[in-house]
């Protein structure tokens, strides 16, 4: 089997994991079994390229639309399963902030300012949001008065997207934007939980 799109440590980690005297942190291999739940999740986020609706919807911007919501989707829960590993809570907004801070991700929600200078998309979110924390964050995030997470916006949308809200014609973001979006968040989350448990695994000594 490929190892290709799994965690860049995955096989360094398995490797340390077969020796009596690895290096290993204790609650890692403790959680082997998650671990394994989790590298296979983010191989499938990170493998993720496209729905294929089939000629149906040949001409039409559905399945760019879904393609996107797709991905969030995939990869949150990776995320989501990742931050219970290591004791976060993703639900905690000030825990997991410098998980995420560590890749500068300021400079990603400016990105992704920059592709909605309106809120047309935040917005929608925020009208069809039932939380009241996640409300208050897309709020935050609208005013820009206030530093949000990066995995505040995909739990949004995956919260939406769960309810069956998000529509391919219900936002004031066209598909090609969003898909950008889309992409971008994915990309950080991704790179997020591969940094960090790349960091966390002794480097090979021999």
């Amino acid at each position: 089997m490929s190892s290709s799109n799994y965690p860049k440590a995955w096989s360094r980690f398995t490797t340390q994991m077969r020796k009596p005297d690895g290096e290993t942190p204790k609650e890692l291999v403790d959680n082997f079994g998650q671990l394994a739940r989790w590298s296979a999740r983010f191989r499938l986020a990170k493998s993720f390229k496209s729905l294929d609706l089939g000629d149906a919807y040949s001409g039409s911007d559905t399945p760019q639309l879904y393609s996107a919501i797709t991905r969030i989707f995939l990869v949150y829960s990776a995320f989501e399963i990742y931050c219970d590993i290591i004791c976060f809570k993703s639900s905690k907004e000030s825990q997991i902030k410098a998980l995420q801070d560590a890749l500068s991700q300021q400079a990603t929600i400016k990105t992704i300012r920059d592709l909605d200078p309106q809120n047309a998309f935040a917005t929608f979110l925020l009208q069809h949001l039932t939380g009241v924390k996640l409300k208050r964050t897309m709020c935050d995030f609208i005013g820009n008065e206030k530093e949000i997470n990066v995995s505040c916006l995909a739990k949004s949308i995956r919260h939406v997207f769960a309810h069956g809200i998000l529509t391919a014609n219900a936002m004031g973001l066209s598909p090609k934007r969003f898909d950008q979006v889309s992409q971008i968040i994915s990309d950080f989350l991704l790179n997020c939980m591969d940094k960090d448990f790349d960091e966390r695994i002794p480097a090979n000594l021999d």
